[in-house]
């Protein structure tokens, strides 16, 4: 609990800070870190606020949103969070059916953003935005239902000091990426950063902005409910460092830390029909394996959970460049990366996917039928780098490149060689099921975008991306362990196997070649 007490420290320096009502330098627009015209990037971590009169004490409601539509087309499937469409794409998706490698395309008008900004006065402000991007869905359809983006409210007691509460973007990993596809954030390629429900503070010193937070471990970029959120260990625990010597630069750092409970046998709905608890009644023949799987019944599985960051955001006249860098362990489960959820198995189906799964006979077989679950949680490096130019007022260009790499691939599940054939029936099979596709190992993005401004608050836009995605196979059917039908080292006796063509297996290496055409109008008031 050392991030916790580091939290209440940080927590009651603060408090004494306000206490004490010390000066910070006179009021400037120094923040760099703003939100883009186009409105698809967050909002000011912090503002500076100055003492108004009284009479400014009033409600006032600001308008903000945009209507965005864009043509997507893709020269083979990709995902969304999981997904095989075009709403928000991810990652390329690995060929295991026929239609994998034909080209798609859709119209998207559901990322368009409405939202609304309350306040009160100088030192008050309440902020609403939602979308209407549904993953799970390939086409908008009347049942599309508006998606919560923010929905949170700050209190700035003082130009130095400001209370957050609510959903906002999160704390962690607060730089994104400058790109027009405004549901994905390249998400998957070096962004880890989403939206968090959270209770955090923040205060300017100087050149420096401090914060903290704690928040949920849910994520919420996919359409799956997320269970037991309120019955996990602990919450996100989280601080973030700004400084900002120049109103051209921001450099920032942060780290996020929690204890996730992935399995809790006691209450597990897959149980339904037996007890709640391990069976406590005196067996005779007790052994001390028994004794011990008994145990670990009656006890929670808790993971580590972590991230650090470090990030910039540089502006120099038309020139705007900003990149990000994080490593850490499980992030999927604090974050939104998608590429390392914590690895769930059995020792035996683990033995059974090595390069000795050919072991046959009293001891491969005893090996093989372990069925005491294994958790392993994949390390991951994650960065991204964006740019962008304004040639004129109407014309600019930029490009964005990023990169996700498991460090420890070796504890992924890998996909099952049976299921790696192209001529599979035409069914979805998504990332949630690595014995299919294979868990991700790394994955590469990078692209050009252009945009053009007829008018003030019109704009169109042209982007191309290009996805390059490593999944995980099993080492079992690798190297010359593939060429081994089953060997029984007491009896030294086996025999051979045909590995099979590979030519007519799934590659793990997947590419995908995607453009993205469309227009936007802002309407913010």
């Amino acid at each position: 609990m050392k991030f916790a007490s580091s939290f209440l420290v940080f927590f009651l320096v603060i408090l004494l800070g306000f206490q004490s009502k010390i000066q910070g330098e006179p009021n400037e627009n120094n923040d760099t870190n703003i939100k883009d015209g186009s409105t698809l990037y967050p909002q000011k971590p912090f503002e500076n606020q100055t003492t108004t009169p009284s009479s400014t004490n009033e409600i006032r409601f600001h308008l903000t949103g945009m209507l965005k539509t864009d043509f997507a087309y893709a020269n083979h499937s990709v995902l969304s969070f999981g997904f095989d469409n075009l709403v928000g794409p991810t990652v390329a998706k690995r060929q295991v059916q026929a239609r994998d490698t034909e080209p798609r395309f859709g119209i998207y008008p559901t990322s368009s953003l409405l939202g609304t900004e309350i306040s009160y006065g100088s030192k008050t402000k309440a902020i609403f935005e939602a979308d209407f991007v549904d993953v799970t869905k390939s086409s908008v359809g009347a049942e599309t239902k508006p998606r919560v983006r923010q929905m949170y409210f700050q209190y700035n007691p003082t130009s130095q000091l400001q209370f957050f509460l609510g959903r906002t973007w999160d704390l962690f990993a607060g730089v994104f990426p400058q790109s027009y596809n405004a549901s994905a954030f390249m998400s998957a390629s070096g962004n880890i950063g989403w939206q968090r429900e959270q209770i955090g503070i923040w205060y300017k010193l100087g050149e420096f902005k401090l914060a903290s937070a704690i928040g949920t471990t849910g994520f919420h970029n996919d359409p799956n409910v997320k269970t037991n959120i309120e019955r996990n260990t602990m919450p996100t625990i989280c601080i973030r460092m700004d400084w900002i010597p120049t109103t051209h630069f921001l450099f920032t750092t942060s780290a996020i830390g929690t204890k996730l409970k992935v399995s809790d046998p006691n209450t597990d709905s897959s149980r339904d029909g037996l007890a709640l608890r391990a069976d406590q009644s005196i067996e005779t023949n007790q052994s001390p394996q028994s004794i011990l799987n008994q145990m670990n019944s009656n006890h929670r599985a808790t993971l580590n959970s972590y991230g650090v960051s470090l990030g910039f955001v540089w502006k120099q006249g038309k020139f705007e460049s900003r990149g990000e860098i994080s490593y850490g362990t499980n992030l999927t489960s604090i974050t939104s990366s998608g590429i390392s959820p914590f690895q769930t198995t059995t020792y035996g189906e683990e033995f059974a996917s090595s390069q000795f799964g050919f072991f046959s006979g009293t001891y491969g077989n005893e090996a093989k039928s372990n069925l005491t679950k294994k958790f392993e949680s994949p390390k991951e490096i994650t960065g991204f780098l964006s740019s962008n130019y304004d040639v004129t007022k109407q014309f600019g260009f930029g490009f964005h490149i990023g990169i996700s790499k498991i460090t420890n691939p070796d504890i992924l599940v890998g996909a099952d060689f049976n299921s790696l054939s192209i001529s599979r029936p035409d069914q979805f099979q998504w990332t949630s099921n690595p014995r299919t596709l294979g868990s991700i190992r790394e994955n590469l993005n990078y692209g050009l975008r252009m945009n053009y401004d007829p008018e003030e608050y019109i704009r169109f836009f042209l982007q191309t991306d290009i996805f390059r995605t490593y999944y995980k196979d099993v080492d079992r059917y690798t190297g010359l362990s593939a060429h081994i039908g089953n060997y029984d080292p007491i009896s030294q006796t086996g025999e051979w196997r045909d590995p099979g063509n590979k030519s007519q297996r799934s590659s793990a290496v997947s590419e995908s070649f995607m453009i993205r055409i469309g227009g936007l109008f802002r309407f913010d008031t």
